[in-house]
Formats: C-alpha cells, structure tokens, sequence
C-alpha cells in the first residue's frame, strides 16, 4: 500500500494516540538470539535468555567496570573476582564461554558472591521476582549492557532532533534557535523499562519515552496533544528509515461535533450486531454520569402509591454517556462518548467522539496504517462504515505453531514434568511401583504410533510417554528419572496428601 500526504488530508479521521517501539540492530540480534535460546528449552523465560544474550559476547578483556583480574586466569580462578553493587553481587566473566548452554554457569557462580542469594544451590531455586533482580544486577555490571544503553539513548537524541527540525508541524516549530519539543528524565521507570522520560511539546505534557537496553530498546508514546504537533507524512517517512520500528498501540477518533450520532445510537448498533465481525460477540461497557434532582413531596407521594416504595432523588444522565466495546486485552476496543458534556462545552454542547484503539496483539500495525485512518476506521466494525467506503483491514495474525520434532520433543519433556513430574514421584516412591508398571499404567491402550501431533495437544502425558519409550528408544528407568529430576521422594502432589491416601509407607517418606 503506497499512499502520499494528498491521501491523507482527505481523513475526516485522526491520530489521538500513537505509541512506538524500535531498538538498534545490536539490541534486535540479542533479542532474536534469546528466542531462539529460549525456545530450545534452555533457560526458564525469554527474559532470563535475553540477560544472557547481553552477556554473551563479552567473556573477554575484563568485561565490567568493576571487574579486575588477569583475562588468562582459570574460570575457577575467576570465581573470588569481585564486583559488587546493592547486593553484593559479583561479575564473573570469562573469554573461555563458547556455547549458549553454559551461560548458566554465569548465573550460577555469582549465587557464592551474593549475601543475599548464597544459600540457594542455582538461580532456578531463588523465587521469580528476586531471580529476575538478581540476573539484572550481574548484567547491568558488563560493559556490553551499558554499550547498548549508550546506543539506545543516541537513537533518543536523534529522534528527537528529528521531531524537532523535521517531523514538527511548520506551524509548531518556534524558531531555529527555540525546540518545540524536548523532554525531562524521572526518577523511575514505567511500563518495565528501566528509564523513563515525561515528553514536553511547548511545555505542555505531550507524552511519554522509556527505554532501556535490559527492555529491548525504546518505548515512545505521543497522547492527542503531542499527535496534534506531528505532521503524520514526515513521520511516516523518518519511522520507515529506523530500523526495528513497530507500532504498539494506535487510537484513531472520528469528531462528531453535531452530534448527529448519538451515543445511544451506537448502543443501538450494538444491539443490531454492528460491532459484531465474527461469531463471537464483543463484551460491552454502558456508564451514565450525572446529578441526583430531588423529588417534591407531591411527587414522592405519587410515586411511592405507584409503586410501593420511597423514591427521594431523580437520576439525571446529564453528565454525558459513554459506551465501550470490546477489550482492551484483545487488542481492539472502540469508545464513544459524549465530548461535549466531558468538556463543558458551550459553542459545541453536543459533541460526540468516537475512538477506535488498536494494539499489537496478535496483529501487525502497519506504519502505512498512518497515511490512512480513515479506511482503518472503517473497516474495524460496521457501525463505523459510514466514514468511507474504502477499507483497510488490521487483521489478527494467529500464532505459529513450532513443529520441529526436535524442539517439540524438549518442551513437551518440560511441560509433561511440571504438570505430572510429583504424581510419576508418588507412583514410584509412595506406591512402590516400577518404572514398568509406571509407564504401562499411563500409556495403557496406546500403541508405538500414538505419539503428540503438536506441542499444542493437550494430552500430553501418555501420549508423550508413548514417543520417549518408542520414538527415543529410552529405557523406562531413563524416562521416570527425566521427568521427576530434581525431586525429593517426598516431593508429591499436595491434592493427594490432602485427600488423607496413605499408604503403608508414606510417613516414613514425608517425615
């Protein structure tokens, strides 16, 4: 889709929040690299994956700021290096780390340098929230992540270099010498990124910009005054020379200040099945905002007769009325509501707005989606077909299915022992069965043949058990010992406890 700037001065509709990430190349590999790792299975989540692809081109020359010690010397060696922050935290770094599957061993051999984390075998045992502080405290300590951090507020300052002599509305632009827009660090963070900033246009609150080379790169947000300031076209044009641009949320509002449609209108659409695209309906949120009128005595007397209880006050919807369709979890979700009241409006007392917000979830905003608005609008629902007959549909993308035997394999291996690994424990330790009878027990009825379609499938634990003896030719010994490693025998599942089975063994495993 090629559109021009003729194209879009022909919108009736416009931008009223834009909301923006992009990052450095260097920083779009690392990510890349830790959904790969974390994919294979070889770290927890994606974030613990990306801390260490931060780390793992920098097993070289002394690596952090803090570190000292002689580059040859041995990894156990490297072990008393100190370089401590809050939590007393040391950097362990070596130019002897080849493989992605020993960045563990990073995490690992600072647990002894820690006083807070010392008595914790591995970084797997320390609970999610402290662990994701502790892998930050040891990356934020390597030069590489503060390289990267340099890098993604360069792109901050040419970005707004550009907001301010380029992608600014002529009218907007002070002077040469004077910047329409500029903006003003805080003292935290927003939206998980490490640093944030308050974006000013003429002083006036305009926006927001996070980043962070630990988030991936850098998160910019313009509300509908900074959009106002923005000549849309030159934007257009500068977003599609970055690299790793990506609309994360666009709301795009249709002005009716004659209010010729009405918000009950649309709930009347709604109704129709006007905001209905599929088979599923949308949920719906209708609020009423006004003043209680109190009743004359005749007036309570007649209606408490009519009815049979006291009624004192009259609910006034003079306040404006708003109707929300859809969620905002979803991706998609339209407002309507009365402006005019919202703002106390004299000259234009019933204006009624309606807003489209769109998000990237499980759909790709094109930045071609900016030119046109006008078709993104109405091709969204069809209570909004009366803005043009041209469409431009935002449709959702469903997520593909990884269907490499090979990767399939190793999550359903970990998925198979977190929701099963302490009940094939409690077979094997409180019943006392074999490792045979276990696996002929959860497979009964299943042939060599009946293996998972998908790492999707739900029943994952005969079936699952079927491949690893047939298909990987394991031992069932070999099997039972993959899927409840690192368990205690007394490591079983608590609903069982709870249910008072006690077999004749049982006390002397749990105690």
């Amino acid at each position: 889709m090629n559109l021009n700037a003729n194209e879009l001065n022909q919108n009736i509709t416009k931008i009223d929040y834009l909301s923006i990430v992009f990052c450095p190349n260097e920083v779009a590999r690392c990510r890349f690299n830790a959904k790969l790792a974390f994919t294979n299975g070889d770290f927890s989540s994606y974030k613990e994956a990306y801390n260490a692809m931060l780390c793992a081109e920098i097993f070289e020359n002394n690596s952090t700021d803090d570190f000292s010690s002689d580059v040859k010397q041995s990894n156990s060696d490297l072990v008393n290096a100190v370089a401590t922050d809050d939590l007393e935290v040391s950097v362990n770094e070596t130019d002897t780390w080849v493989s992605d599957l020993v960045y563990g061993e990073l995490w690992d051999s600072n647990l002894s340098r820690s006083a807070k984390y010392r008595h914790y075998k591995s970084i797997k045992d320390i609970p999610e929230e402290d662990r994701k502080h502790f892998l930050k405290t040891i990356v934020r300590k390597t030069k590489r992540y503060k390289t990267l951090s340099s890098l993604i507020e360069g792109d901050i300052s040419k970005f707004m270099h550009l907001l301010n002599t380029e992608v600014s509305t002529e009218s907007d632009r002070l002077t040469k010498d004077t910047l329409s827009w500029s903006y003003r660090e805080n003292t935290s963070g927003m939206f998980t990124y490490e640093k944030s900033a308050t974006l000013y246009r003429h002083d006036v609150n305009s926006g927001a910009i996070a980043w962070g080379a630990n988030n991936g790169g850098v998160m910019i947000s313009f509300t509908g005054t900074g959009c106002a300031g923005l000549d849309i076209p030159k934007l257009h044009n500068m977003l599609k020379k970055m690299p790793n641009v990506k609309i994360t949320r666009l709301d795009i509002a249709y002005d009716d200040y004659e209010g010729n449609r009405t918000v009950l209108d649309y709930f009347q659409n709604l109704e129709e099945g006007a905001f209905c695209k599929t088979n599923q309906a949308p949920s719906f949120s209708f609020i009423q905002t006004g003043k209680l009128q109190k009743l004359t005595a005749e007036q309570q007397i007649e209606w408490k007769k009519k009815h049979g209880w006291q009624k004192r006050y009259d609910c006034v919807a003079n306040g404006g009325n708003t109707l929300y369709v859809g969620s905002r979890k979803n991706g998609k979700m339209a407002r309507m509501y009365e402006k005019g009241k919202q703002m106390e409006s004299e000259s234009q007392p019933n204006w009624v707005r309606a807003e489209l917000e769109l998000r990237s979830i499980d759909r790709v905003i094109s930045l071609d989606a900016l030119l046109n608005t006008d078709a993104i609008f109405a091709a969204a629902y069809p209570a909004f077909d009366f803005i043009t007959s041209e469409r431009l549909e935002i449709r959702t993308t469903s997520r593909e299915r990884i269907n490499n035997g090979l990767l399939v394999a190793d999550r359903l291996q970990r998925y198979c022992k977190q929701s099963y690994g302490k009940l094939l424990n409690f077979l094997r330790h409180i019943k006392e069965l074999s490792d045979k009878d276990i696996i002929d027990q959860l497979t009964k009825g299943l042939d060599s043949s009946d293996v998972p379609d998908s790492i999707n499938q739900d029943g994952i634990t005969p079936e699952y058990l079927i491949f690893l003896r047939h298909a990987k030719e394991l031992s069932d010994k070999d099997i039972i010992d993959k899927l409840t490693k690192g368990l205690n025998p007394w490591d079983i599942p608590k609903s069982i406890i709870e249910a008072t089975i006690t077999p004749p063994n049982q006390m002397e495993f749990l105690t």
